[in-house]
């Protein structure tokens, strides 16, 4: 047996982010539609600015504040470590201090 904690997500949270915030990465600029034409149109991923784990109790999510648009690469970069979740502020600089 296995015991867990199920986080919901929330696909209405997700396209009110989308639509505040756009389809192109929040961090490097990249955009699916501008890349792969139509097939790439509304791609992005959705990222909680405060982990959902992180709380102890149910929260009312605002997409324009709670949440960011990024490419999978910069989202993967931000979880990149499980003991640090890089900010957006802390990924641009990396990504434009290479």
């Amino acid at each position: 047996m296995y015991y867990s904690t199920r986080y919901e997500r929330s696909a209405h949270n997700r396209r009110l982010a989308i639509k505040y915030h756009g389809c192109k990465c929040m961090a490097c600029g990249f955009d699916f539609e501008e890349a792969y034409g139509k097939i790439g149109k509304g791609f992005i991923e959705v990222h909680h600015i405060m982990p959902l784990y992180k709380k102890d109790e149910e929260v009312v999510i605002n997409p324009k504040t709670d949440l960011i648009c990024l490419c999978p690469n910069c989202h993967r970069m931000i979880h990149r470590f499980k003991d640090k979740i890089l900010t957006l502020e802390e990924l641009r600089n990396i990504l434009h201090n290479q």
